[in-house]
């Protein structure tokens, strides 16, 4: 009986603690994100672009995903460091030759990165976005 009534007087002091305010200057930290949450790209592409060619998107040296002007995507990824690059599309007119340049990206495990995928007469990159 003596234990049930400390448990008892134990959670009463909990939660009397926990209604209070933290002292002033004192930020309450958010959890840390477990180590297996993914990690989430977004790609989006300019509609000004000048052609219409799609561009592919690579990661880890794979094609995961396929974009026209003005269409964006998101990935959730692993965490850890990856390899993204982007190409214009071997298909129709524009005949493209695949990633010149890949791009290595450490990304913390629920950490969200934005790239815009940027169209130039002669070339097509990656640029990270800054929130």
């Amino acid at each position: 009986m003596r234990n049930l009534t400390l448990i008892v007087l134990g959670i009463c002091c909990l939660s009397v603690q926990a209604g209070d305010e933290l002292p002033r200057g004192v930020q309450l930290m958010p959890a840390a994100p477990a180590a297996e949450a993914p990690a989430r790209l977004i790609f989006s592409r300019d509609s000004n672009a000048p052609n219409a060619c799609d561009v592919e998107l690579y990661v880890n040296q794979q094609v995961v995903a396929k974009l026209g002007p003005g269409e964006r995507t998101s990935l959730d990824l692993p965490s850890g460091e990856l390899s993204v690059a982007v190409a214009l599309s071997p298909d129709g007119y524009c005949a493209g030759r695949g990633p010149e340049a890949a791009q290595s990206v450490l990304l913390r495990p629920g950490e969200t990165r934005q790239f815009a995928i940027m169209v130039e007469p002669q070339q097509v990159f990656l640029a990270p976005l800054i929130d």
